[in-house]
């Protein structure tokens, strides 16, 4: 008897973004994307949601799909667990739109994402980072520095 082998589907692409909207005609719009940093006006901070757009593909048949959002201290937040996702015969690619709202931002740093694609007995695990910074901490470390660079200067 020969095992037969899944081959893993491949990760192509996640976007952040404020909101992810479905237009007539079929068309997906994503709104206020960010290039993998998000900034916050201070910390702690509620956003009222943040979205991913993730493609996959070599993807068909039956998956179960889970996405999670680990803090910089470790918190793991389940947004969607084992959800049952049917990839049409042929299509071979899949997009997923993952809507956190809201989402608690509890700390300035890395926070990962990690989605998790099981086929059967195999499961795939795929780690997308962002960053989140703290505005006013920014702002005053500026300022911190255009002052002691007035003072160097005089």
């Amino acid at each position: 008897m020969q095992e037969v082998q899944i081959k893993a589907p491949k990760h192509e692409f996640t976007l952040l973004c404020d909101d992810i909207r479905q237009e007539v005609g079929g068309k997906t719009s994503l709104m206020g994307l960010y290039d993998h940093h998000i900034v916050v006006p201070q910390v702690p901070f509620t956003l009222p949601k943040v979205c991913f757009y993730t493609r996959f593909s070599r993807m068909d048949g039956q998956f179960k799909f889970g996405f999670s959002i680990v803090s910089p201290t470790g918190d793991r937040k389940d947004v969607i667990r084992d959800s049952d996702v049917q990839i049409p015969d042929g299509a071979k690619e899949g997009t997923f739109n993952v809507i956190a709202a809201p989402f608690e931002v509890s700390g300035e740093g890395v926070y990962e994402v990690i989605i998790a694609l099981t086929k059967g007995a195999d499961r795939f695990e795929y780690v997308y980072k962002f960053a989140i910074s703290d505005a006013s901490r920014l702002q005053a470390e500026y300022e911190k520095a255009m002052a002691e660079g007035a003072q160097a200067g005089n």
